[in-house]
């Protein structure tokens, strides 16, 4: 790797060059190399640029991919979605960072924590757009999992609950048996284990 000089205030004053290669030497770190997805776009849908990360996120091969073959709309599942965006990015005022449910390349959904910000204005109208993401997909995915776990106990333990309640009546027929209430234990420890998983979690986010 070549070595680069770093530039200071005790260097004097740099040269056109050296303050060029300062810049792109920012720019480098703070785009190319950035682990979270940057976009560069104008408002009518022109992808000026993006870094690698932000092809990997919407499943291209590369940034050269990205930019060759596709629109900033094709990333919307809903024109109306980025239409609202960019009449916010018009006001005054900063547009804190959301989940956002994107559109990828091909077709499927994926989930952002998204940061979109005016990068510069010609004659005080927006010209240039930057979104920042960071992909929660996977963490989407297995919130959504957790989800269908969840109610899957919750419905077995009500379904044996309701017959233990039945079971309480002398002229019910139903009575709980073994492998009913085996069923039911077995449930609640898992049930249980979720929820120590679930603090868990919890506590990690804090």
């Amino acid at each position: 790797m070549p070595n680069r000089r770093v530039f200071s205030a005790l260097d004097g004053p740099l040269s056109i060059q050296e303050e060029a290669q300062v810049w792109r030497e920012r720019y480098r770190v703070l785009f190319g190399e950035n682990v979270a997805g940057v976009i560069l776009t104008t408002p009518e849908g022109r992808i000026v640029d993006c870094n690698e990360a932000c092809a990997r996120i919407f499943g291209f091969d590369s940034k050269e991919t990205m930019l060759a073959s596709s629109d900033a709309w094709d990333f919307y599942f809903k024109r109306a979605e980025r239409e609202i965006l960019i009449d916010r990015l018009r006001r005054p005022g900063n547009i804190s960072a959301e989940e956002v449910c994107l559109r990828a390349r091909d077709g499927a959904p994926i989930w952002v924590i998204a940061r979109r910000t005016v990068a510069s204005y010609v004659d005080g109208v927006p010209d240039l757009l930057q979104g920042t993401f960071i992909d929660i997909t996977a963490q989407k995915k297995a919130q959504a999992r957790l989800g269908d776990i969840i109610n899957d106990l919750f419905q077995r333990i009500g379904n044996i609950l309701r017959r233990v309640n039945k079971s309480r009546h002398p002229d019910s027929v139903p009575q709980i048996d073994g492998a009913e209430m085996q069923q039911c234990l077995v449930a609640l420890d898992q049930m249980k284990t979720l929820m120590s998983e679930l603090e868990i979690s919890r506590l990690g986010r804090k």
